[in-house]
């Protein structure tokens, strides 16, 4: 009888070392999984930081041109504005020698050069 209870408890063992390596096996294959997404996921934040940095020279480009064409425009618009002053010294010139003349038939009209805003919509 004793070998009988022997060789039960010795089979009981056997299936207990048979589910324990089907867990290692299985917890094995979990790990793996772990670790390739571990190893992606560190992928990604590597190309998501080379993304962010590509876009922070982007805005800075984006910068460098906007102040190039800010100092473009203000350097048009001061040029516009000697034009402006020119063509009014111009004008009162023209009123004086008109006036001079007393010749109303070739009067001058004025005429308006000041800057206007335009819609870009």
């Amino acid at each position: 009888m004793s070998n009988i209870y022997m060789l039960a408890f010795e089979g009981v063992l056997a299936v207990l070392l048979v589910i324990a390596i089907l867990y290692c096996i299985r917890l094995d294959g979990k790990l793996k999984a772990l670790r390739t997404g571990n190893m992606r996921m560190l992928e990604a934040a590597k190309e998501l930081q080379s993304s962010v940095i590509h876009a922070e020279n982007a805005v800075t480009a984006l910068r460098r041109s906007a102040d190039a064409a800010g100092k473009e425009l203000q350097g048009k618009i001061e040029e516009a504005r000697a034009m402006t002053a020119a063509a009014a010294t111009a004008q009162t010139y023209l009123r004086e020698e008109s006036r001079d003349t007393d010749s109303s038939r070739d009067s001058v009209r004025p005429v308006d050069f000041s800057l206007r805003r335009r819609s870009v919509l």
